[in-house]
C-alpha cells in the first residue's frame, strides 16, 4: 500500500458509512532495477480505499515516458456508489482464482493486485503486463483502474510538472527549464543542476534534435542530443535539494545553445532522480523520471 499519509489539505470521508464495504484494493505495477527506497525503474501504485473514499496514485515514471506527464502523489475523492460498484467488479471477477500460466517470454514489468478486507483477509495475484490472456480475464478491472489512473492526474496532492521555453541572451539562445509544484502540499526534489549522471536513470538535460517534419506514413527518426543546464558553481559535495510550496515554480537556465540557420528542432527537458528517502524532514520527496512537453523550434 501507499505509505505516505493523506495530506490534511485533502478531504476524507467519515467511517463507517451505511452500505459501503470495508476494503482496500491496490495495484502495484513495477519492473527494472531497484533504484531507491521502495522504487524501481518503472513503478506506480494505485490504491482504492473505501474508508477514506479516496483513490490514491503514486506515480514515479510514465510507462512510455510520455512528455508532459506529471509525477508524484495524487488523491481523488470517489463516491460511495462507485466504491460499491468497483468492489462488485473485483469480487465477481476471476482475478483471485486459478489463472492460466503465461505462455512465451514474459515482459519486463508486472502488476501485483491485492484486495485487503477486515480481519486480515488479504488476497493477492501477480500478472505480467505482457500476459494478454490473463489481462483479458480481468479486463473489467483493468478498464476501471486505467480510468482511475488517468483521472488521478487532475487531483495532484504532492506532484510536479516540468516546463521548457527558449530565451534570448546577448551571445545567443538558451533554454529556461522549470519544475512547478502543482499540488496542495510542499514537496522537495534533487536540484537538477546537481545531477551529473548521463544515463536514463540519473539525468537532467535539455534534449534537442533536428526535426524536418514528417509526411503522413513516414517513420519518425529523431537523433536526440543532450544540452546541459548551467551547473551549480561550486557544486556542493552533498545532494542539493529544492523545496517548493504549493503553486511555486523552480527555474534554471541551460548553457548557450547555437543552432544551424534554417533548421527546425524539437526540444524537451528531462529530469530523473530515483534515490533517497520518500520523506525529508516530513516533506515529500519527488523521485522518478519526468519530461516536459516537447517544444517545436521553427527556423
Amino acid at each position: 500500500m501507499i505509505s505516505i499519509p493523506v495530506s490534511p489539505k485533502v478531504s476524507t470521508a467519515a467511517w463507517p458509512r451505511p452500505g459501503v464495504p470495508d476494503y482496500a484494493f491496490v495495484v502495484h505495477s513495477f519492473g527494472g532495477r531497484a533504484l531507491g527506497v521502495g522504487v524501481r525503474e518503472n513503478d506506480w501504485t494505485l490504491q482504492v480505499e473505501s474508508r477514506s473514499a479516496l483513490v490514491s496514485l503514486e506515480y514515479f515514471r510514465s510507462d512510455a515516458d510520455v512528455p508532459g506527464t506529471p509525477i508524484g502523489l495524487f488523491r481523488t475523492p470517489v463516491d460511495d456508489q462507485a466504491l460499491r460498484d468497483f468492489y462488485a467488479v473485483v469480487t465477481t471477477s476471476k482475478l483471485f482464482g486459478t489463472l492460466t500460466s503465461m505462455a512465451g517470454h514474459p515482459g519486463s514489468t508486472q502488476s501485483v493486485y491485492t484486495l485487503i478486507k477486515p480481519s486480515k483477509d488479504v488476497r493477492e495475484q501477480t500478472i505480467n503486463n505482457s500476459d494478454e490472456l490473463n489481462q483479458g480475464v480481468i479486463a473489467p478491472i483493468l478498464a476501471k483502474t486505467r480510468a482511475m489512473l488517468s483521472g488521478s492526474f487532475s487531483h495532484p496532492e504532492r506532484a510536479v510538472r516540468l516546463g521548457l521555453e527558449r530565451i534570448q541572451l546577448p551571445d545567443g539562445e538558451a533554454f529556461l527549464v522549470s519544475i512547478r509544484n502543482i499540488g496542495v502540499d510542499a514537496i522537495c526534489f534533487t536540484d537538477p543542476r546537481w545531477i551529473v549522471g548521463t544515463g536514463p536513470l540519473d539525468r537532467s538535460v535539455v534534449m534537442v534534435t533536428e526535426f524536418a517534419g514528417q509526411k503522413p506514413g513516414e517513420p519518425v527518426r529523431l537523433d536526440w542530443r543532450d544540452h546541459p543546464l548551467a551547473p551549480l558553481a561550486p557544486r556542493p559535495a552533498k545532494e542539493a535539494l529544492v523545496t517548493l510550496e504549493p503553486g511555486a515554480t523552480w527555474q534554471a537556465q541551460s548553457l548557450v545553445w547555437k543552432r544551424n540557420p534554417g533548421k527546425q528542432y524539437l526540444a524537451q527537458f528531462t529530469w530523473a532522480a530515483f534515490t533517497g528517502d520518500p520523506l525529508v524532514n516530513g516533506v515529500y520527496r519527488l523521485r522518478g523520471r519526468a519530461e516536459s512537453p516537447r517544444l517545436l523550434i521553427e527556423p
